[in-house]
């Protein structure tokens, strides 16, 4: 891999990264609500499933897997069910400040929590599978040994992606002053439910017009 093509794949994946969708609209939600330490459990949610994408799409599966209109339609499917959980959830919120502990969940099950949820967010997302299993044949030279390049591409797309995601989280735990009276938080909790609600029915309007 040359030095122009390792540059070339960091700006797709720093524009992709920075581009707004469910994933960054769960960050910002998690570092309003939480604490960054928390929040980071949530973008390290992101980037492992991400990771995961890109090991699939480099062992030829993803590509397999996209053929398959089987699957690919149950991809979306529990993709657009899953935005619309965590949009209901997130409307329904009873939470009336920031990051207020639950007697009843210990801090080490809200970061799990949090991964899981981030971690589902990404893998369940079909255009993310797309992307990747588009991008990597081009950043990847077949004449040298494929597994070097894959440990350095995906060792600098998790890096560019913990730091974006986690820059989106931080700076939304800085703005928690505008949302942190009730009014504020439950407008929020509405208005990112919705959000998250929107990204799941124009997900599942595009597998019907696609039919």
């Amino acid at each position: 891999m040359t030095l122009e093509f390792y540059v070339g794949y960091c700006v797709v994946i720093i524009a992709l990264l920075l581009s707004p969708g469910p994933s960054v609209l769960l960050c910002i939600s998690n570092g309003l609500r939480y604490s960054k330490e928390k929040a980071a459990f949530g973008v390290l949610g992101n980037v492992v499933a991400f990771q995961l994408l890109l090991i699939i799409s480099a062992t030829g599966v993803g590509v397999m897997l996209l053929a398959s209109s089987t699957f690919f339609t149950a991809l979306k499917v529990v993709g657009a069910m899953y935005l619309g959980y965590l949009g209901v959830k997130s409307i329904r919120s009873t939470l009336t400040s920031i990051d207020i502990p639950d007697v009843h969940t210990s801090s080490s099950a809200q970061r799990a929590v949090l991964f899981k949820q981030a971690f589902w967010v990404t893998s369940l997302n079909p255009k993310a599978l797309i992307f990747v299993c588009a991008l990597l044949p081009h950043f990847i030279d077949s004449s040298k040994a494929v597994l070097p390049q894959m440990a350095i591409l995906c060792l600098t797309s998790a890096v560019i992606h913990f730091v974006i995601y986690f820059a989106y989280a931080a700076l939304a735990n800085s703005a928690k002053g505008v949302v942190s009276n009730e009014y504020g938080l439950s407008l929020f909790n509405k208005l990112s439910g919705l959000v998250f609600i929107a990204f799941g029915v124009f997900l599942f309007v595009s597998l019907l017009i696609e039919r």
